[in-house]
């Protein structure tokens, strides 16, 4: 197979695992207001302030200020602020907005689940490191 016939296939078969249900529910995770709560909720021990969140989830600080809002008004999120500097808002995710990640966090490893059990123990693996081996590679492009 000729490399140009090759790149197409691989982007149409990347193409199709984007447009599945399952991978639209991952993308949240992975971008948007859901990303921002997930990450709330892995670092809820630790004091969060919107520049944290810019810089850690590579998003703009207006983009960073825009969901804060929304998720406010939702309920997932609260502010007051910082302890050690008063020009500061501490961000903290609520109990509402920990449900809800892990409502979402749910169905993707249900899908998940499913693709684990259709791929089985070998199958997942070679996937697995042929997705790092894609990472490795694209990296290596970008610098």
């Amino acid at each position: 197979m000729k490399e140009m016939e090759l790149r197409n296939n691989l982007i149409g078969s990347l193409a199709g695992l984007y447009e599945m249900k399952a991978f639209s529910h991952l993308a949240e995770f992975l971008q948007g207001e859901l990303h921002l709560l997930f990450f709330l909720c892995q670092n809820s021990d630790s004091e969060i302030n919107p520049s944290i969140l810019s810089d850690k989830l590579n998003v703009s600080r207006p983009r960073i200020t825009a969901a804060l809002s929304t998720l406010r008004k939702k309920g997932y999120v609260t502010m007051k602020m910082a302890e050690d500097d008063r020009r500061r808002m501490s961000v903290m995710i609520t109990p509402e907005g920990k449900s809800f990640v892990t409502e979402k966090q749910g169905n993707v490893e249900r899908y998940f689940d499913i693709l684990v059990e259709g791929l089985g123990e070998v199958n997942g693996m070679e996937l697995i490191r042929l997705i790092e081996l894609s990472i490795d590679t694209m990296n290596k492009g970008e610098k």
